[in-house]
């Protein structure tokens, strides 16, 4: 029974898309202006009637347009080819990437050289500023022998007064 009800539906439902299609058909003919009367004397599939001013080519005609196209054709084909080139050199072009890239960073590290170099004159030029502004009895004492920064006496110039830590036991 449910089989039966939903064929029925199906059906109707087909029946209403066939309704609606043909009304559009008419709406659109109207439309377009397409008389009924010449509808339905026509085929209804070659659309002459749509457009009544087409007329039909000759078999000479047909091939000479078919010509014109071919000529047309190759010669857009030329034009492009032409464009193109003969190709990409994609190696070259790799290369060429590569090499610009390589410029790049070395640019990059000789203006990060030229600004640590400024940056160290700039700090030169302040501690000598600031030796030459600060009074001499202001000044810090410069010491020297073991308590240079920077440099480690070996055990032989180490004295035995303390400067050398006592190892744990």
């Amino acid at each position: 029974m449910v089989k039966k009800i939903s064929k029925q539906v199906l059906e109707g439902l087909g029946s209403i898309g066939n309704e609606l299609g043909e009304q559009l058909k008419g709406e659109v003919k109207k439309a377009v202006g397409v008389d009924e009367k010449k509808d339905k004397n026509s085929d209804g599939g070659s659309g002459i009637d749509l457009f009544p001013d087409l007329v039909e080519m000759s078999k000479g005609e047909m091939n000479e347009k078919q010509v014109e196209d071919e000529m047309k054709k190759r010669q857009e084909m030329a034009e492009l080819r032409q464009a193109m080139g003969l190709g990409r050199d994609v190696e070259k072009e790799m290369e060429e990437v590569r090499r610009k890239r390589e410029n790049e960073e070395e640019d990059e590290r000789r203006r990060e050289e030229e600004l640590k170099e400024r940056k160290k004159r700039e700090r030169a030029e302040q501690m000598t500023v600031v030796d030459d502004e600060t009074p001499q009895h202001k000044k810090r004492k410069k010491r020297g022998g073991a308590f240079a920064r920077g440099k480690k006496p070996s055990a032989e110039e180490m004295t035995a007064t303390g400067e050398f830590s006592k190892k744990g036991e």
